[in-house]
């Protein structure tokens, strides 16, 4: 009697199809080959044989259906692969590979800023890496540039795609409100920028409410009061308001930055301890005298001819040149608080409407990785000789110098936007400036 078992393994598991016909070659005599439904492959063979013997043509048989088989598998794997390699890449690596092939074909990157993304220790790191990517750096202060950016973009200029540089101040205020910026937070990619907890207090700081602009410089907010070293002791101070002694009066000396106005005086201004009525005085009473040169207020408070100055800038760099000034502590002022504001501290924003996405999204994601910071850190500090310390915590800090350092366990106010608005119109009017709004 010649009972024939159906034996079925499915197209799909090709590994198991080819191993299973191997099996048949030395002692099975296959009489029914096919496929059935369902894509199942179907072999009816007859009484396992204990002898090695079988017919020509029965092997010729098995031959030919070992040989599909290893055909089927063939195909499986060549069309498996490249869908398992797909499965295995993460997904941002794609974005990544598909954002550098498009910073190649664009060539070249808009950077607009200060020494923080301008300096050329900092853009020759970046082209190392990325070779492909040739930087056009315009440098300047913020003011200045957030006013050029505004003037060119009217006349249908896009020019600039990244922008750095400090955020506060009335100047930069319009610049935002204008509507010239991007979100930056969409163009973070690589994953050790994504990943928050390398940053201080474990996210992004942003400047905005809408992360139009991350904050990566996290000074401690400084007094932004500065005095003669030989000619004030800084124990005749405990609060804000001793500045107001009668004995200072005509003796402060007031630096107007370019654009931005009195920035370090808007926090004073919405400080609870101070407020406007501290403003009030100070401006009002004590027959303070404004500069606008950088340069000459520093040289005032240094020669003595004024002993205090509120908002001069380029102190530190003054002393190391053997002038004597220096900044009043926090510890003299109890009102300043344990603050990291937008007063001093650097931002980073991707202008709208770029020219160059992709390059400037390849920059971004540089620059805030943890070898950017690095490289920025180490420039400002070192060979621009400004105080700078940068807001991820999971870089070395031996180079920041001692002013801008944070001490570890202590915590730390991050502040965004303060409208500089009411803050200006008030000083304005104080000072008796015509068209004062």
């Amino acid at each position: 009697m010649n009972q024939h078992r159906h034996l079925a393994i499915r197209t799909e598991e090709p590994e198991k199809l080819a191993a299973f016909i191997l099996t048949l070659l030395p002692f099975a005599r296959s009489e029914k080959v096919g496929f059935g439904q369902n894509g199942q492959f179907k072999i009816a063979v007859g009484q396992m044989k204990t002898s090695s013997f079988m017919s020509m043509r029965g092997l010729a048989l098995l031959r030919q259906i070992a040989a599909c088989a290893l055909v089927l598998l063939s195909l499986h794997v060549a069309r498996a692969t490249p869908a398992a390699m797909a499965a295995e890449k993460p997904g941002w690596q794609s974005e990544w590979e598909r954002t550098l092939a498009g910073a190649k074909k664009e060539g070249e990157v808009s950077l607009w800023g200060d020494a923080e993304i301008t300096h050329p220790d900092i853009v020759a790191a970046f082209t190392k890496e990325f070779p492909f990517i040739k930087p056009i750096t315009v440098t300047g202060k913020g003011g200045d540039l957030t006013v050029r950016i505004l003037s060119e973009r009217r006349a249908g200029k896009y020019l600039a795609d990244v922008y750095s540089g400090t955020m506060s101040g009335a100047a930069f205020y319009e610049f935002y409100r204008s509507g010239v910026l991007n979100p930056i937070k969409p163009t973070f990619i690589l994953p050790e920028v994504t990943d928050e907890s390398g940053w201080l207090g474990g996210k992004h700081h942003y400047v905005d409410p809408d992360n139009y602009m991350i904050l990566y410089e996290g000074n401690v907010a400084g007094t932004s009061i500065y005095y003669n070293t030989q000619l004030i002791k800084p124990n005749d101070f405990s609060s804000y308001w001793d500045l107001l002694a009668s004995k200072w009066k005509g003796k402060i000396a007031m630096f107007e930055r370019t654009g931005s106005g009195f920035p370090s005086l808007t926090p004073v201004y919405y400080n609870p301890h101070l407020g406007p009525d501290f403003i009030k005085r100070l401006v009002g009473e004590m027959n303070v005298t404004v500069s606008r040169d950088r340069r000459q207020a520093t040289d005032w408070l240094g020669t003595g001819k004024f002993v205090l100055c509120i908002g001069c800038g380029d102190v530190e760099r003054a002393s190391r040149d053997g002038m004597p000034v220096s900044e009043l502590d926090r510890r003299h002022l109890k009102e300043a608080g344990n603050n990291i504001t937008l007063n001093g501290n650097s931002g980073l924003a991707l202008i709208s409407k770029a020219t160059h996405p992709h390059a400037a999204t390849v920059f971004i994601n540089w620059f805030l990785s943890r070898r950017g910071q690095m490289v920025w850190q180490e420039v400002m500090n070192m060979k621009v000789g400004e105080p700078s310390n940068s807001m991820r915590i999971d870089i070395p800090k031996d180079n920041v110098l001692p002013a801008a350092r944070r001490e570890d366990g202590e915590k730390y106010l991050v502040t965004g936007f303060l409208d500089p608005g009411p803050p200006t119109k008030l000083i304005e009017e104080l000072l008796g400036r015509k068209g004062a709004k």
